[in-house]
């Protein structure tokens, strides 16, 4: 998965992911040889590609599955680079999120499952997730029924 993002400054906008864990993979230079194009990445299938121009704030964001951090010490690195951040907070929906946004109004959530909280979890989805499902090569699933 690849996330667009338009910065206003390619080095302030490093600084606030790498606090996040990404990593710059490659910087591609534009016709007069400045950065054109800065590609990040987290995790596999976690990228950013960021372009330089006028951001439209609040108009992207994207959700990453946090892995094996800690998400307080995640939080704490991002708020010394300078970016917005709300959490850790427990959500509604069985996860623990922390919610950035970078100095050009681009937002990013890192989550995690409630690992404590997975038996209510299946719980709740079991009692309010009804339909037909199929899996690819597998029995079809109808409701509830296992």
């Amino acid at each position: 998965m690849f996330v667009n993002f338009v910065v206003s400054d390619f080095t302030v906008s490093e600084n606030i992911y790498a606090a996040a864990g990404f990593v710059t993979l490659a910087t591609v230079p534009g016709p007069g040889g400045e950065p054109a194009l800065v590609h990040l990445r987290r995790e596999r299938n976690q990228d950013i590609l960021m372009t330089q121009g006028a951001a439209v704030r609040g108009s992207v964001s994207a959700s990453f599955a946090a892995g094996k951090v800690d998400l307080g010490e995640v939080a704490e690195r991002l708020r010394s680079s300078g970016a917005e951040v709300t959490g850790p907070v427990d959500t509604a929906w069985f996860t623990t999120d922390v919610t950035f946004t970078d100095r050009d109004g681009n937002t990013v959530t890192l989550t995690v499952p409630r690992m404590a909280d997975q038996a209510a979890a299946r719980e709740w989805a079991s009692a309010q997730i009804t339909g037909d499902f199929e899996v690819p090569g597998a029995t079809p699933v109808i409701g509830n029924e296992r």
